[in-house]
């Protein structure tokens, strides 16, 4: 009778042949009775260390906390978007530079400059340019207001890599799982050739038998070179996340509910802890989310922008002043001048004044208010169909864990007993191995689909889920 328990420390999986698929002795205890000739224990069901692939020596071991940090400054795209909070930080000083003065110098040479005749002057003076119409102020509210959009946009990206890297983060530790799986899983398929030999060796079967049962336990090389693929195809991922050279090999620190646990992990929470109301983490979402954020303050830039093109509109007053004297010959009887001068210069508004500018940064805030629109209706969207994928998940997981995984436990061990007994042809054994593996198959996707859906709530509600 396949029975389960549950305690303090763990979920754990009991039968009267005493299978675990579970290296970790919390994760699992054994009952087995002395007439069992094969040893169900879990140090004889463990791959030895020359077959741990996902567990060598020169391993680089990684919490979930850890990718976090590193993520928040390594990540590539977060390097890049750093930088545009550097150059936003710049277009604030730009913004808040004032003209230059303007040094004017005429000086000539040659008859025009020293006969009497001529009568031109040399002048030495200056210029200055006077900003009208609050453009300055106005720069500087636009600079401002992009930086604060910079890093809401910056923050939004650290949330998407933070959800990308708790996804890659869950599918190494998924392929970690799998490898210890397919090496357990190989080794009942073993234990049914051993019983498949004995018996043709005694005349009680066929030979079709060991051949049949072979070929499955073959079959286990492709699946195992597949694993261990995607393994490496999993580090990669998570390298890349992390900004680590991809030949760096991670490896997960928690993977807790592959191995049935349901202690509660860095990952997720255990799926029997209680939910929060869905209206809550809708309402927390609208205050949270960082993309809603910089849509908001995109509405903002947007207007000042707007406000920057109407003062661009008035025009600037160029203020020049100086010194005039001449350099004439005495030869030539004039005595010396000298002199000061004063002009303005301005645009004169008639034939354009900005009409282009305003129409565009107008354009521009109704796109911003639209883009608005469509991202607080996405909130809602997101949070609910996150909410529904973890509630799917974790309903599944209880089916697995309550029912499909006992069930295929005591499906393969009595599809074993009465093979070796004669009892069962190998047909049969086989079918109920195949739905053994699908089974444990299916209840690996489902963790994963889980351990996504936690992460794709977090990241529709842009806050990190205490749990």
């Amino acid at each position: 009778m396949l029975k389960a328990k549950s305690t303090g420390s763990g979920f754990f999986l009991a039968t009267t042949l005493g299978v675990t698929l579970f290296s970790n002795p919390v994760l699992a205890q054994i009952e087995r009775p002395e007439e069992i000739p094969f040893d169900w224990t879990e140090n004889a069901l463990q791959a030895a260390p020359s077959d741990r692939p996902n567990h060598p020596v020169d391993r680089f071991p990684i919490s979930l906390a850890k990718a976090f940090e590193v993520s928040h400054t390594q990540n590539p795209n977060v390097v890049a978007a750093l930088k545009n909070l550097d150059q936003a930080k710049a277009q604030i000083k730009i913004a808040g530079a004032r003209p230059n003065p303007q040094l004017a110098l005429q000086y000539g040479f040659g008859t025009p400059y020293t006969e009497i005749i001529s009568g031109n002057t040399q002048q030495l003076g200056g210029n200055q340019l006077f900003e009208t119409g609050g453009k300055r102020q106005a720069r500087l509210k636009y600079a401002r207001a992009n930086y604060v959009l910079t890093e809401y946009q910056l923050a939004d990206l650290r949330y998407d890599v933070r959800s990308a890297v708790r996804k890659a983060y869950a599918e190494l530790a998924a392929a970690e799982a799998n490898i210890d799986l397919v090496e357990n899983q190989r080794k009942l398929v073993q234990r049914l050739n051993n019983i498949a030999t004995k018996r043709f060796q005694s005349g009680k079967t066929m030979e079709l038998d060991t051949l049949q049962i072979r070929l499955a336990l073959e079959g286990f090389e492709a699946l195992r070179t597949s694993a261990l693929s995607r393994l490496r195809q999993a580090s990669i991922q998570l390298d890349y996340l992390l900004g680590f050279a991809s030949d760096r090999d991670l490896d997960v620190t928690n993977n807790g509910l592959f191995k049935l646990s349901l202690e509660r992990t860095e990952l997720v929470p255990s799926p029997d802890d209680p939910l929060q109301k869905l209206d809550q983490l809708i309402k927390l979402a609208f205050e949270q989310r960082p993309d809603l954020k910089a849509a908001q303050q995109q509405t903002i830039t947007s207007k000042s922008a707007i406000t920057l093109a109407k003062a661009q509109a008035v025009p600037d007053i160029l203020i020049g002043s100086g010194w005039v004297f001449s350099t004439y010959k005495k030869a030539t009887g004039a005595r010396q001048q000298e002199g000061a001068y004063l002009n303005v210069n301005m645009d004169l508004p008639i034939f354009y004044h900005k009409q282009g500018e305003i129409a565009a940064a107008k354009a521009a805030n109704r796109q911003a208010q639209m883009q608005l629109s469509a991202t607080q209706l996405r909130v809602e969207v997101d949070v609910r169909a996150a909410y529904a994928a973890l509630v799917s998940a974790r309903s599944n997981l209880s089916l697995y864990r309550k029912t499909l995984i006992p069930l295929a436990l005591n499906v393969v061990k009595n599809a074993h007993d009465s093979y070796e007994k004669g009892s069962n042809d190998v047909g049969g054994t086989l079918v109920a191995q195949q739905q053994f593996q699908q089974t444990f198959s299916n209840y690996f996707d489902t963790v994963v689909a889980y351990q996504n859906a936690w992460a794709d709530l977090e990241t529709a509600i842009g806050k990190k889920i205490e749990f």
